[in-house]
């Protein structure tokens, strides 16, 4: 009875009460939202999204622009096929210039039973259908009567990129999916390209055979391809003149610590007073965390301050796949030893936007990977890291199964 005796500041506290809702502002749920249908909640979703989250979004495209095409997008939801629209964001996503924000694809895209390489002479198979082994190594000229180029032109549209050599790398994949062809007109059939090649003979392939051979089938590979599985191993090479150094992926191998590798490269290159030069090869190193390789750096360090081994016998092989935080080993490399960078420019681009983040459209369940830091590593801005001894691939030396590179480390 006596919680209520003083009526006059129970009145008090009730009125204040409801003066502080009436002033909380109205939050409505963007899936209360009237929406045409899911994908125009996706699209505003996303856009949101990537407005707030995005280190800096338009860095590359105006504001105007994006919104301009998201408002395009999502008035044409209803005319749209689902891969029609996943197109058009892939589109909008190549426009933010940012190599590390990308889009997932839906599962409705298809896959063509063929793979091809972009090398110094044009555009080769490498992997193909078993039926149609027979025509591997050889030389696309057009896709379904469509100039190469003109395919390759049209396919920039929706690849986000930050210079040549990252297209080059990216566009392989692309190349494979067949919707692709129908969408920017290149094929009027929804699951088949022909592929004319410059012997004179055309393949028909169709989207929904997995089984493929390699160039490689049956054949030793060459020693950069022999094992892509492990994140980093070695080999002695050159009557134990060469240590050969793959590092394939910025992470901590489960069965060995870099660090209990980087003891292992220490105690050969101790043992063996023959071994004058060590190849560290970054070629197909698309990133991961960049302090791994920290001790690696400061044992390559240790030995060119003790004249164990000179700069110019320390080769860096780099190359289209170089990305990310092996590109910034590479910087790292640069300034801790000055090596020999030999190889392609890096498809990573040194000053970049990175550290990925993401979320997924609420009914899509698309994965929107966005960047959350900008790392300007070197002076100016250059779109790679280019090679001090440029060597590119040839469709001989894919054929032959050669190495032009480790070829030209060997000889000199």
């Amino acid at each position: 009875m006596y919680l209520f005796k003083n009526k006059p500041a129970i009145k008090f506290l009730l009125l204040i009460s409801i003066s502080i809702l009436l002033l909380i502002p109205s939050c409505k749920k963007e899936d209360e939202i009237s929406f045409i249908n899911d994908w125009d909640e996706d699209i505003n979703y996303f856009s949101n999204n990537l407005k707030i989250k995005h280190i800096n979004l338009f860095h590359n495209i105006t504001e105007a622009e994006f919104n301009q095409d998201i408002a395009t997008l999502r008035a044409n939801t209803s005319i749209l096929s689902n891969i029609e629209i996943n197109i058009e964001l892939f589109k909008i996503i190549s426009k933010i210039g940012d190599s590390h924000t990308s889009i997932g694809g839906i599962s409705e895209f298809s896959t063509l039973p063929y793979k091809v390489d972009l090398l110094s002479d044009g555009l080769f198979i490498t992997d193909i259908s078993i039926e149609n082994q027979q025509y591997l190594g050889e030389k696309i000229i057009s896709i379904n009567g469509i100039e190469i180029n003109t395919v390759l032109d049209g396919f920039r549209a929706i690849i986000a990129n930050e210079n040549e050599s990252c297209f080059k790398w990216i566009v392989s994949s692309y190349l494979r999916i067949s919707e692709l062809f129908n969408y920017f007109g290149y094929s009027d059939t929804p699951n088949s390209i022909t592929l004319n090649l410059e012997s004179g003979n055309s393949i028909i392939l169709t989207s929904g055979t997995d089984a493929m051979v390699s160039i490689y089938t049956g054949i030793i590979p060459p020693l950069f391809l022999s094992n892509t599985t492990d994140y980093y191993w070695y080999q002695k090479l050159d009557n134990n003149s060469i240590l050969y150094i793959q590092y394939n992926r910025c992470s901590e191998q489960s069965d060995i610590s870099f660090q209990t590798f980087t003891n292992q490269v220490s105690d050969i290159v101790n043992q063996y007073e023959s071994l004058n030069k060590i190849v560290i090869d970054l070629r197909l190193n698309s990133g991961g965390n960049s302090s791994i390789a920290k001790p690696l750096i400061e044992l390559l360090q240790y030995f060119v301050n003790n004249e164990r081994i000179s700069s110019e016998n320390i080769y860096v092989i780099i190359g289209r796949k170089t990305f990310s935080s092996a590109v910034l080993n590479s910087i790292e490399l640069k300034g801790a030893i000055a090596p020999v960078f030999i190889g392609e420019p890096t498809g990573g681009k040194p000053n970049h936007y990175g550290e990925v983040e993401s979320f997924l459209l609420p009914n899509s369940q698309l994965e929107v990977r966005y960047s959350t830091k900008y790392f300007n590593w070197i002076q100016g801005d250059p779109s790679s890291i280019i090679p001090d001894v440029l060597i590119e691939f040839s469709s001989q030396d894919l054929i032959n199964g050669h190495d032009p590179i480790l070829d030209y480390i060997i000889s000199h």
